[in-house]
Order: structure tokens, then sequence, then C-alpha cells
């Protein structure tokens, strides 16, 4: 099921903490990291959400690939990873969370290979304690997660489709 936009967009936004660099002719790697390895906050630049309706259907947003989980980077003056996911999946599907769980990190190699170089991306999950209206521009999905995995179609296809089962088991288990 797809919402369409029904709420104006938010204010004027802060800039990223960390601009993203051109991708240049070097591939951007990305690395899932083991479950309990928690990234210091200065070095996440973007943080998703899985997120959940009480019944156990996943919201996602639409991107110019498809469905896909809310996310985004964390802008100036956010302190923690729990601050962007909630702005974010606010901003992209008018979701709001009671409670939000870490659920793992990502590692990327966008800003270089060097150990100092290396940045986070945090994913989040949490259970939607409401569903306000969908911000203009934006479209919002409610999926079972079977029909998530059939439509999304980024390019870390399995990756996300362990995030989300991950973190089912961990809100539902």
């Amino acid at each position: 099921m797809a919402e369409q936009e029904t709420t104006p967009t938010p204010a004027a936004e802060r800039p990223d903490k960390r601009r993203t660099p051109p991708s240049g002719d070097r591939p951007t790697n990305f690395v899932l990291m083991e479950p309990g390895f928690i990234p210091p906050f200065d070095l996440v630049t973007a943080v998703s959400t899985v997120a959940f309706t009480e019944d156990g259907s996943i919201v996602a947003t639409e991107e110019n690939r498809g469905p896909d989980l809310p996310g985004g980077h964390v802008q100036e003056g956010e302190e923690t990873a729990e601050a962007t996911a909630r702005r974010e999946a606010l901003e992209e599907a008018g979701i709001k969370f009671g409670s939000l769980h870490f659920l793992r990190a990502i590692q990327s190699d966008r800003y270089g290979t060097e150990p100092g170089d290396l940045t986070y991306m945090v994913i989040m999950c949490g259970i939607a304690s409401e569903l306000g209206g969908v911000p203009q521009g934006m479209t919002r999905h409610i999926l079972t997660p079977e029909e998530f995995f059939l439509v999304h179609r980024g390019l870390r296809r399995e990756m996300v489709r362990t995030l989300v089962l991950e973190g089912q088991k961990l809100l539902f288990a």
C-alpha cells in the first residue's frame, strides 16, 4: 500500500555533518559489521531505520530505486544516531517511534580506504508508535517483509534482507 504526500516539507534543514565526496572512479565498499560493534558517533555519517508496524509490516519510503528503508545523513548539531533516525523517519515517511534499538553498523570506505577515513552507517529498528501525514514529495509504503524483499531494488539487497530479519527477530521474538 503506497501513501502519497499529505503534509508540508519540514523547515530548512541543517547541513550534513560530513559532506559526501564525489564517488570518483573507485567503487565504495560496504561491510556489515559484526553484531555488537557500535562505532563512535563522530565516525557515523548516516543512519537508517528498519521501521515496523505493530503487526510486523515494514514501513518503507519511496526512493529513486523503489521502496527502501528511511534514513539519511547525520546533520550538524545532531549528537546521537537515535536523533538522526527519528528525524529522518519523520521527514521521509511521517513515522514516530517509541523505543528505538541499535541493530547493526555498516562500514564504508566512501571517504577513503585508510583506517582514519572509514565511516559508518548505523541501522536502528523500532515499532512505529504513530504514522502521521506523509511529507510533501514523499511516498510511504506499508508492506509485509516478504513484499518488501520482492520490491526492494537497492544495491545491497542481501544486506538489507539480513537487517530486516534481524530487526524482526529483535522486536517480535
